[in-house]
């Protein structure tokens, strides 16, 4: 048996795993997952055409059906290692936040994002002024903001805002 076609299949293997590692493009692994279905095609035998084409549908597969799967994974946690700057900064709660039914939405500027509140069994009112303590993947997760308090008018646990205190929001 010869062993030329198993060895340069790995060899390109090695070589596109080490452009992954140095790119963390999601890209080349998949033509490496390729360059592996080829080396098993060479260790079984088959002519060199098979190899190649083995590689090539191995790799499409891969790169059309397994890379956007993974590409999503990847842009979620950069987004959720974003969301962390938030921490801090004030929010205006446009949905009423209640943990026990699981709602809640804030906006910063112009986004908005799903919040929880960090204190379990008290709900926030739609337009209140939080501070986000916290984000857990992609939920913000607030308290109402202590530095603005004396500007809340609270009537049997329901608690707004004058409109100018947020017009910033």
């Amino acid at each position: 048996m010869n062993y030329t076609w198993l060895i340069i299949w790995l060899v390109l293997f090695v070589i596109l795993i080490i452009i992954e590692m140095i790119t963390t493009a999601v890209t080349a692994i998949w033509i490496g997952v390729g360059t592996v279905a080829g080396a098993v095609a060479a260790a079984f035998g088959a002519p060199v055409w098979l190899q190649i084409i083995i590689v090539a549908a191995v790799s499409f597969i891969c790169f059309a059906f397994i890379r956007p799967r993974v590409k999503r994974n990847f842009d979620k946690k950069k987004r959720w290692s974003a969301l962390k700057d938030f921490i801090g900064t004030r929010a205006l709660v446009i949905s009423e936040i209640d943990n026990i039914r699981g709602i809640g939405e804030v906006r910063i500027g112009r986004h908005e994002y799903a919040a929880r509140c960090s204190e379990s069994g008290y709900a926030i009112p739609e337009g209140t002024v939080v501070k986000i303590i916290d984000v857990h993947r992609d939920i913000m997760l607030v308290r109402v903001d202590d530095t603005i308090g004396y500007n809340m008018e609270v009537k049997s646990s329901e608690a707004r805002l004058d409109p100018h205190i947020y017009d910033d929001f």
